[in-house]
């Protein structure tokens, strides 16, 4: 069943390396067969090449390589639930470890993370650690970017998604809402913007943004709103709207 507001989250680069208990129930991602095949090529990459493509130490370039040499597809159940995986700053706020049974079947149906890996995974799905962010400057040996390689099939997934008259909803990156063609994505799109007020200046501080990201996409799991009145009520961590600075297609909120 498709959802009338979908949310999208960028991954995290830093992630839980041990699984949790959780109250949903594990899936597994739906472009396991492309995530194969880009890992086949990635395996034959140097640690040296990863230094300099992603500007990492040696030691995490090592750690990024044994990931891809041991990755494995019939491994993937052994993963950890995408939205327990990831632990930055929008997954702390997320708190996905403390969503009842109800909530992470909700989660399940309005929340998506993309990634450079897996392309998308949805908040249940199996994944196992990996070091590549979608804008990493690496080509393919058909010579197309981590972009090239996911838009269509991102494009495709999440408009499949999503009702005819429903939105996604921004909560990703730049870096990431890039992998979304939106010259062939037939839906509406809403962004958010959460600005810090200090004075008379209101501000956007990225690690707060991050932080409000993640609890917006834990509002919509919790009240499954149902119009964008309701989407307006999030109050969480003392952010208000802001009706004067918002605009049809961007929603802003202030504390």
């Amino acid at each position: 069943m498709s959802a009338h507001f979908l949310v999208i989250l960028s991954p995290s680069k830093l992630m839980n390396e041990t699984d949790q208990e959780f109250l949903g129930e594990k899936s597994l991602p739906m472009f396991l067969n492309e995530t194969e095949k880009l890992c086949k090529e990635l395996k034959t990459v140097p640690a040296s090449e990863w230094v300099k493509k992603m500007a990492i130490s040696e030691e995490i370039a090592r750690n990024t390589c044994e990931r891809f040499t041991s990755w494995n597809k019939k491994n993937i159940s052994q993963g950890i639930p995408a939205a327990l995986l990831f632990s930055g700053e929008a997954f702390k706020s997320l708190q996905a470890s403390s969503l009842s049974k109800k909530e992470w079947s909700q989660a399940q149906k309005s929340l998506r993370i993309l990634s450079g890996f897996y392309g998308v995974l949805k908040a249940t799905d199996t994944a196992l650690p990996y070091r590549l962010m979608v804008g990493t400057p690496y080509k393919t040996k058909d010579g197309i970017s981590l972009y090239k390689y996911w838009s269509s099939l991102v494009t495709r997934n999440l408009e499949s998604e999503i009702e005819k008259n429903g939105y996604l909803l921004n909560l990703a990156s730049d870096e990431y809402f890039k992998l979304i063609d939106l010259k062939n994505f037939h839906r509406k799109v809403i962004h958010f913007k959460f600005l810090q007020k200090k004075g008379k200046d209101m501000k956007s501080i990225p690690t707060f943004s991050k932080q409000a990201r993640g609890s917006m996409a834990r509002f919509v799991i919790q009240t499954n709103p149902k119009s964008i009145k309701d989407l307006q009520k999030f109050n969480l961590e003392h952010y208000k709207y802001h009706e004067a600075l918002s605009s049809e297609d961007t929603l802003v909120f202030v504390r």
